[in-house]
């Protein structure tokens, strides 16, 4: 099975790596791919997001870019303490039920594709996902021997 990693198509334009690529004297692009090579190390060696002995120093040299280590930590991506590190959000999106969730939706999504009748705002189906309301309208009034 192929080992991959949670990354949004929108990462390489977030602010924290734009913050990053500025503390670090880089360009985006740099600073992404710095990012991603620190990240891809931290899911082979954590489950849970907590790391013994990862310093600044160490993020440095895995991400192969100068000041890496303290550029996350002032973004608040990780937080460094004598005894190593802690990944801000690691279950969120590193997890094993993040990558679970992750492959659920890529596949709900590519069902749908291929089957329209459960697609969104299909009439036949009943199936609008919130697109008109989050739950059927209630009858205009309960009968008095409900009341």
């Amino acid at each position: 099975m192929a080992k991959w990693i949670k990354v949004e198509t929108h990462t390489p334009d977030k602010a924290e790596i734009r913050q990053i690529a500025r503390l670090c004297h880089c360009t985006k692009a740099e600073a992404f791919l710095a990012f991603f090579r620190v990240f891809v190390w931290l899911d082979e060696q954590t489950e849970d997001g907590h790391v013994d002995y990862f310093t600044p120093d160490d993020a440095d040299e895995i991400g192969g870019l100068a000041g890496l280590g303290n550029a996350l930590e002032s973004v608040r991506w990780i937080t460094f303490s004598p005894g190593g590190a802690v990944v801000a959000n690691w279950e969120r999106h590193n997890g094993e039920s993040a990558k679970k969730r992750c492959l659920a939706a890529e596949r709900i999504k590519r069902y749908r594709k291929n089957h329209p009748e459960y697609g969104a705002d299909d009439p036949k189906s009943g199936n609008y996902r919130n697109a008109q309301s989050v739950t059927a309208a209630l009858p205009e009034a309960l009968p008095d021997k409900i009341r």
